[in-house]
């Protein structure tokens, strides 16, 4: 609570007008994005992040953060007017919002969308003051042992991040650490796996990887099958009567909230479980007066989208504390960071606290900013959304290849991205998640360096000085879980959108 306060009484000293500027126009970007079937606040996160070089770290994570918080509820629109969710996070909420919209309630269930997205954002937001500088103090103990075992832990979640097929997560987190080692060994100094380049010596950047991979890909796979919105409606003017839903059903936002905050945390659950099992929570609270879920309840409405922003908040607790990416937004997130030359982890509280209470100050800005914007919007959204879907995606490229070229000005990154959107586009076909290879990228490097580290450290005797630090044990012991758990857990089907709840 300590940690509350003293962010919202220091907040005007914490972010200046070019953080606010920067976070408004991060928000009202990723609403555009999300709304866009296909496109979506992870490919808005990526292809802003060529832009964030030069800037300060706390306005590159205001312009992220806004696009994660700005995507994460812009699906909900497209989902309302269109009965296309523009995320999958916006599956659970286009149930009750699609049958609201057809019934003439179209106002009422977007502005019940926008208002979720904020209040859940905000609970986010003060979880995650509350919680991460906690985790933090006790994480500052880590020594390298800790932070390889750490970062291990970190890999470990690649199967969660697979669905259903753990393997595949693996192999593709494998091929993020193979990807990861192409350069100068950061020890020895040895070439490896450069083929003789010179131009390899200094490895593949992260950018390049991110923007190809799932930027290039995408428009590869809306060309071969594209996603067109034909019955938008401009008849989306916000309902104020809404409003009243705070007061008429706070427990269902409270519940919701704290739903989507916990499952944030979780690596590799994701906001699409956080808006169906917030859903389902909510169904046994139904009201008479209120249709049945799936044919226009508010409720649904309220549940999935408060749900699936939390979870926004809940994503960066393990991520700024721990140094682990629970989500792949997050992990682009996290790439950002360390583009600035700060890594996250225990010590980014030590290091550099201004850094990291500007992060808490921007992302609960960013929450309460939302509701604004995303009203202001929804007009602009609409016409948006009846654009040819062609022009959307060539404008994806350019943006793509113009912001990759402006990080490092190397023809070499351009050459990745094209390698790598061709990569992606193959893994997408064979049904290989992505996700997993950009935290095999970003943790790998770390897990190696701590890793030699502590070998140097015990001298050889690297499990009689691992059996002398209980923290590491500890951590290795859920390495072990997080390995099991997903081999042995059962499968469990995931809620159908049906074509009448769609409307």
């Amino acid at each position: 609570m300590h940690a509350i306060i003293d962010t919202l009484a220091n907040l005007p000293d914490l972010v200046g007008l070019t953080q606010i500027t920067v976070l408004v126009i991060g928000v009202a970007v990723g609403v555009v994005i999300g709304a866009l079937p296909g496109v979506g606040p992870l490919l808005g996160t990526v292809m802003a992040v060529p832009f964030t070089f030069g800037m300060d770290p706390v306005s590159s994570l205001a312009l992220l953060m806004g696009i994660y918080q700005g995507g994460s509820y812009g699906g909900a629109l497209s989902a309302s007017i269109v009965g296309i969710p523009g995320t999958p996070m916006a599956a659970a909420t286009m149930l009750d919002a699609r049958p609201m919209a057809v019934a003439g309630r179209a106002s009422e269930a977007v502005t019940l969308s926008t208002i979720g997205s904020s209040f859940g954002g905000i609970v986010s937001a003060l979880v995650l003051i509350a919680v991460a500088p906690s985790l933090a103090t006790i994480a500052l103990k880590f020594g390298p042992a800790e932070t390889a075992a750490l970062a291990l832990l970190g890999l470990t979640t690649l199967g969660a991040l697979a669905g259903g097929s753990p393997v595949r997560g693996w192999l593709m987190g494998m091929f993020g650490l193979l990807i990861a080692t192409i350069g100068l060994d950061p020890v020895t100094g040895v070439s490896r796996f450069t083929f003789g380049s010179v131009y390899l010596d200094s490895g593949l950047t992260l950018v390049p990887l991110l923007v190809g991979l799932f930027g290039i890909s995408e428009v590869l796979i809306q060309l071969e099958r594209p996603v067109r919105a034909k019955d938008a409606t401009t008849n989306v003017a916000a309902s104020i009567a809404a409003f009243r839903s705070v007061i008429v059903r706070p427990i269902n936002y409270l519940r919701s909230s704290l739903t989507g905050v916990f499952i944030g945390i979780l690596p590799g659950v994701g906001g699409v479980t956080a808006s169906f099992l917030a859903y389902r929570f909510a169904m046994p609270f139904r009201k008479k007066a209120d249709p049945e879920f799936g044919r226009g309840n508010p409720d649904g409405v309220v549940a999935s989208e408060t749900a699936n922003s939390a979870v926004t908040g809940g994503a960066l607790i393990p991520m700024l504390a721990l140094s682990i990416p629970g989500d792949p937004i997050v992990a682009v997130l996290m790439g950002g960071l360390m583009l600035q030359g700060i890594a996250p982890g225990p010590r980014l509280f030590l290091n550099h606290p201004e850094v990291v209470q500007g992060v808490f100050a921007v992302f609960l800005l960013g929450a309460i900013v939302l509701l604004p914007i995303g009203l202001i919007f929804i007009r602009a959204i609409v016409h948006i959304l009846r654009l040819p879907q062609w022009s959307i995606m060539a404008s994806v490229v350019m943006i793509s290849m113009i912001g990759t070229y402006s990080v490092s000005r190397q023809i070499l990154d351009l050459a990745a991205l094209l390698v790598f959107g061709a990569i992606g586009y193959v893994l997408r076909k064979g049904n290989y998640p992505l996700s997993p290879v950009v935290i095999g990228f970003v943790l790998g490097p770390i897990f190696e360096a701590n890793y030699r580290r502590t070998g140097l450290i015990s001298q050889g005797d690297l499990l009689g000085y691992i059996a002398t630090r209980p923290i590491t044990m500890a951590v290795l012991a859920a390495v072990v879980v997080a390995i099991v758990l997903p081999l042995v857990r059962p499968r469990v089907t995931k809620p159908q959108v049906g074509a009448d709840s769609a409307g």
